[in-house]
């Protein structure tokens, strides 16, 4: 093997390992499994490791000269590119983070950062005026007494695709909602008409828990938030299953 393709190879090891340390984050802080899948974002991410890693051998290919002066000028450069390239990558997928998981009606909604409406933040709630900046938060929704503003939110949802979900200012705590989440709850049984029943069964058997379920809207694929009932609504976890 040449120096040229040895070098190359060891620069895409460090690359790549940079590489899954940004992925790791993004799936255990901010897209824990499987809204990783719900938002679509590892299409995304996907598109991001391509080119990270063509960049990596385009540069390494490109800076390798075992006679060059300005060696390590060279590699500290293409490491500055790279860094700037995950660090706007970062960046994109943060803003695109889920941060809410409502519960509207009859279902939960997945809210990304970039879906909040906040005009009338200065309404909300100081608990929700700020959303966490790591794994998304459990939230009720409710409608405005005032029956102005639930018209026009109304309006707003049947026009503009806007939901009540995306208003922080009608955000509840999940337990002022827990009544609403365990009365609109389906039974599990529910689940084999929409899934594969082997899938069903293996993933129930892993939240023994679990006695109802409630949907979960998504941007890009709708999944299945398992509860517990008998404890007034509790989550207990999101799972890959389809809810329709």
């Amino acid at each position: 093997m040449s120096d040229k393709l040895k070098f190359s190879v060891m620069y895409l090891a460090i690359a790549t390992v940079v590489l899954l340390v940004f992925v790791t984050v993004i799936y255990s802080l901010w897209h824990p499994f499987p809204l990783l899948l719900a938002t679509g974002t590892q299409k995304l991410l996907q598109k991001i490791a391509l080119v990270n890693i063509g960049l990596a051998v385009g540069l390494a290919l490109m800076i390798f000269r075992k006679t060059k002066a300005d060696f390590i000028k060279d590699m500290v450069i293409s490491a500055l590119v790279q860094l700037i390239f995950l660090m706007i990558s970062i960046y994109g997928v943060y803003q695109i983070r889920p941060v809410w998981i409502a519960y509207n009606v009859d279902r939960f909604e997945l809210v990304l950062h970039t879906d909040l409406v906040t005009t009338k933040i200065n309404d909300a709630d100081n608990r929700f005026k700020k959303p966490s900046y790591l794994s998304p938060q459990y939230v009720g929704v409710e409608l405005s007494a005032d029956n102005e503003e639930r018209n026009s939110n109304m309006f707003d949802e049947v026009l503009h695709g806007i939901s009540i979900a995306q208003r922080p200012e009608r955000y509840v705590t999940i337990q002022q909602v827990s009544k609403k989440v365990i009365d609109r709850s389906q039974d599990l049984s529910l689940l084999n008409k929409y899934n594969n029943k082997s899938d069903v069964k293996f993933i129930l058997d892993k939240h023994p828990q679990a006695d109802r379920f409630l949907p979960l809207q998504a941007k890009a694929v709708d999944m299945t938030v398992l509860i517990n009932s008998r404890h007034k609504g509790k989550v207990i976890s999101i799972v890959d299953l389809r809810p329709w």
